[in-house]
This record gives C-alpha cells, structure tokens and sequence, in this order.
C-alpha cells in the first residue's frame, strides 16, 4: 500500500474487503434500474472511489464515470459525476446522497459515447502498454510540484503541457516528444472520464496509463474496427500513426532482446 501523507487522514479501513463489498451494494442499489455498474477503482491512499456504468440505447452504449470521494477532483473539466461524501463510515449519508444525485438531470451530461475514431485510439493505448509504452505529460512545475493539491484544467493546462512516449518502467528511457494537438486534446478527455489514470514521476512528468478496469469492459461491449490504424491515419496523420507503430515494432525488437514478452 502506498505511504499516506501527512496531509491526508488515516482511510486504511476502507481498503478492508468488507467494506468495499458495503460500498459496492450501496452504489449498485442507488443506480437507476436501466443503469449498471460494469466495474469499480479504488484509490490507494484516500477514500476516493470510481464505478464505471452502462447506460444501454438504441445508438450503443454510453459510459460514465461516478466519483465518490471525500474532496473534489483536482481535475477541472473532467467529465465524471462526483459525489462527496463527507464522512466515508455513513453509509446511510452515501445512500442519501446517491438517491438524491442519481438522476437523469445531473447524470446526462456525465455520459459519454465512444465513436470508431474513441475505439481506435484506445486500441492504440492498449497496444503500446502491451509493449510496455505509455504517453506521458510535462507539466508546469508549479502545478507538478503541488501534487494534486493545486487545479488542473485539462481544457487549458493539460494543452500547454509537452507529450511524449517512454517506457512505462524507466521515464528517463526512450522519451520522445510528440506534437499532435488532436491526440493531446484526446488524452485530456480520456483522462478526465477516468479512462487513463495518472502516476507522478520526477522532472515533472506525468505517467498516463490506461484504466484497463475501465478499458476492457468498454471494448469487449464494443466493435473495435478492424481498419483501427486507418482510421488513426485519418484523425491524426500518417506520420504520427506511423511513429507510434514504429515505436512499438521497435520496443518489441529490444524486449526481444533482453528476453521479455509484452504484456498479455
């Protein structure tokens, strides 16, 4: 388990398999009967919980993300429900608010839908983690520096940061910068809707890996196109299509190398 700063009360009992099976049926019994949970992320170190749900229609699936936590996001702009919940040992306080903000009201604008060009970026994603590649951010060093105590618009902030892909086990290895301002604008979104989570590293970078608890549910429900790296051609250029696909036929020859398979 993560070490718990200073700045951040003792939430261990809520890590206990009781407690969240608790949490998880107080969730599921709030949720509007044409809306299921599909799966749910934990946070380490604080009381912040994520419940991925599925709203079935006649045009596919839509997605959302609800937070649960004792403090607001220090995302701005994210796309997600958030409820906070104050006291993280009143199940009946939860079970209140749940019922009060579960509505169709405040849940529309929280749903998202994934088109082919969503279904080929995450496909994307998830072929560069299988060879141990993920995308990271340099942010200012003032907003690295506070450690999610300071606001991260990902409308302004996340646009103005530099994007660059690296091994997933070495930020310092195999860095290479990147600019394509349609993808950038992807990640933020995908970030705010909880479909990548972050991981601090040192000079002021920022590991984005997928949210394969999100992920993979969102693609087995889903018909990724067959065509995927076309479809990337068109939405982001062939060039930046073409680097990514190099890279990862790159990664393979070095994983070869050192006698390690990419990830199943």
């Amino acid at each position: 388990m993560a070490k718990l700063r200073s700045s951040i009360p003792d939430f261990t009992f809520t890590t206990t398999p009781k407690y969240r099976t608790c949490l998880e049926r107080t969730v599921s019994a709030a949720l509007p009967p044409d809306v299921s949970l599909k799966a749910r992320n934990f946070a380490r170190s604080t009381a912040s919980s994520y419940w991925l749900l599925q709203k079935t229609t006649s045009q596919g699936p839509e997605w959302l993300t609800l937070r649960v936590a004792t403090h607001p996001l220090w995302l701005e702009n994210a796309q997600q429900l958030e409820i906070i919940w104050e006291n993280p040992r009143d199940f009946k306080l939860l079970k209140d608010q749940l019922q009060r903000h579960l509505m169709i009201s405040e849940m529309a604008p929280a749903f998202f839908r994934l088109n082919q060009i969503d279904l080929s970026t995450l496909k994307l994603l998830t072929e560069l983690e299988r060879h141990q590649l993920i995308w990271f951010i340099q942010m200012a060093p003032q907003i690295a520096e506070a450690h999610k105590h300071r606001r991260f618009d990902l409308a302004t902030d996340f646009s103005r940061t530099f994007l660059m892909l690296g091994d997933r086990n070495n930020a310092s290895h195999l860095l290479a910068k990147v600019i394509s301002p349609d993808f950038h604008q992807k990640l933020a979104q995908y970030f705010g809707r909880n479909l990548l989570f972050s991981q601090f590293t040192r000079h002021q970078l920022l590991k984005l890996l997928p949210t394969n608890q999100w992920v993979q549910p969102i693609m087995a429900a889903s018909a990724i196109p067959t065509d995927w790296r076309q479809t990337l051609e068109l939405a982001y250029g062939s060039g930046f299509t073409r680097f990514c696909l190099n890279q990862i036929k790159n990664q393979q020859k070095r994983l070869k190398q050192t006698g390690k398979a990419p990830f199943r």
